[in-house]
């Protein structure tokens, strides 16, 4: 039996609480001020929440919520445009867009709900093998969604949202309707795929522009995978528990009766031949992409996914606990900047340092946050910790790391995954760039000698570790063979930017080659 949670609808209503009949709800929903996101959403979300709690007959349910689909896909997409920016933890507005996104897919989801129980628990005649197929795989897009939301704010998947998933489809193949497609609405089983494979996607370790990126990859794809038992021969893929509120993950489960095959093999092969043509300057397009997708952030999207969808990584180092110990942490390489001047120069030399005629003033104090350390290795530590003011913290962040318990060198490193365990409480990977770092002034010379200086990070190198040093520059900054000038007290040189290691929304790690180098 197939499982839901719903809101009853057997409770008494306000006359005109919501339209329900289709030309005017067409007509109300073509007015909405599309022109403003919140105030739009914010209405389908209170019109659904008021349609979901009126009984209705299936077929009349289905129709309406026909019309809301298309614009509920529209209003849900201005809002994640405007949640491209937002770190962790979230600022008031951010924090609420988000709550108004979530809620948004949550209604519409409770509505294909109410359609497909009431088909289902209609006994005076057998239901519609359409309109189960329709109702069945509008219900698991519309809980798909639901899960993106939570991926894209960094929250916590709710409670059975995947057994929910699950149970659809389990119900979905038992009625032999998975497949079944029509033109308005794709095959469930195609939507299921999605969902396990963002869920593969590794999400927390994806800022919110990659988490829609690597989306639109997957809707692109998708066909390339397919659900079955498990295959005979040695192939990508990952055992699908299919009972419970489980997600799918990459640690292999025991195989049962009720475990699926998710074969990525042909996937990833696809997506190695699409990284090769994007190397070599295809366009999105040209490989079956939206033609709107940055194409640099497809190739370093593509090239992981296949790694995550292909065999399965193991973790290079084990992780320890670390009871009681804590860091202090400074996000931003302007941050780290300021904070390491701050802690090397004495204030009245540090107003009169330069680069040419360029002044550098004395910037600000810095404050850092205390984190609770989870469990530390040599590539990296997780951290827990309750921020007292919104700090904005997104994936691919560089931070400033010291142990709150000695006052030493202060390490760097690079946020690599996000997660909210409830409004105030976050969760941080953290990946270990550099034992040492020293702030530096950065001049690019393209052709005009006046052009600012902008602060950046000097990662010394490791010969152990057969690591040459590297700068970490903002985004800006970065173009392969751009030469410029660096003020490194005491030194000032010119260098060339050669090969960038990693190209982060907020850094670039890059390699360079020195020219000149003079002390000062």
């Amino acid at each position: 039996m197939l499982d839901l949670s719903v809101p009853r609808t057997d409770i008494p209503q306000q006359p005109g609480k919501v339209e329900t009949r289709p030309r005017e709800t067409a007509d109300w929903l073509e007015r909405l001020p599309f022109a403003s996101p919140v105030d739009t959403a914010q209405q389908l979300a209170m019109a659904l929440y008021a349609l979901n709690r009126r009984p209705l007959a299936s077929e009349a349910r289905l129709a309406l919520l026909a019309l809301y689909r298309p614009v509920v896909a529209r209003a849900a997409g201005s809002l994640e445009a405007l949640l491209l920016e937002s770190g962790v933890p979230p600022r008031q507005q951010q924090r609420q867009i988000g709550v108004l996104l979530r809620e948004l897919h949550n209604e519409h989801a409770i509505g294909y709900k109410q359609a497909l129980r009431t088909l289902i628990d209609d006994s005076a005649r057998a239901a519609h093998a359409l309109h189960l197929a329709e109702a069945a795989s509008c219900l698991l897009a519309a809980l798909h969604d639901v899960q993106a939301a939570c991926h894209l704010t960094y929250v916590v998947t709710p409670a059975e949202l995947w057994a929910e998933m699950h149970g659809v489809y389990r119900f979905a193949r038992a009625r032999q309707i998975e497949s079944r497609a029509s033109d308005t609405t794709p095959a469930l089983e195609t939507a299921y795929r999605q969902a396990l494979l963002l869920a593969l996607a590794d999400p927390p370790r994806m800022s919110p522009t990659e988490i829609l990126h690597a989306r639109q990859i997957i809707r692109s794809f998708v066909h390339r995978t397919a659900l079955g038992p498990t295959p005979a021969d040695a192939r990508a893929g990952f055992a699908i528990p299919v009972d419970g509120d489980v997600p799918p993950h990459h640690l292999a489960g025991t195989l049962h009766d009720s475990t699926l095959w998710l074969d990525t093999d042909g996937l990833c092969r696809h997506l190695r031949d699409v990284a090769l043509r994007l190397r070599a300057d295809a366009t999105p397009a040209s490989v079956g992409l939206p033609a709107h997708l940055d194409g640099r952030l497809c190739l370093t999207l593509i090239k992981r996914l296949a790694r995550l969808w292909g065999p399965g990584a193991r973790r290079e180092f084990k992780r320890h606990a670390a009871p009681g110990s804590s860091v202090e942490l400074v996000a931003g390489v302007s941050a780290t900047h300021r904070l390491l001047e701050q802690a090397q120069h004495d204030p009245a030399a540090e107003a009169d340092l330069a680069i040419g005629d360029t002044s550098l003033p004395l910037a600000p104090s810095v404050n850092s946050s205390t984190w609770t350390v989870v469990n530390d290795s040599a590539s990296g530590l997780a951290l827990s910790g309750m921020p007292d003011a919104p700090l904005n913290l997104k994936v691919g962040d560089p931070v400033a790391l010291r142990p709150t318990a000695v006052n030493g060198d202060w390490s760097v490193g690079a946020i690599r995954w996000i997660r909210m365990r409830d409004a105030r409480q976050v969760e941080l990977g953290i990946e270990r760039l550099s034992p040492n770092v020293q702030p530096v002034w950065v001049r690019p010379l393209r052709g005009r000698r006046k052009a600012s200086a902008e602060p950046a990070l000097f990662l010394p190198g490791i010969a152990a570790l057969r690591q040459g040093d590297r700068l970490l520059l903002p985004r800006h900054l970065y173009s392969k063979g751009l030469d410029a000038e660096v003020w490194h007290p005491p030194r000032q040189y010119l260098l060339t930017f050669e090969r960038c290691l990693e190209h982060t929304a907020a850094f670039d790690l890059v390699e360079f080659n020195v020219f000149v180098d003079q002390q000062v």
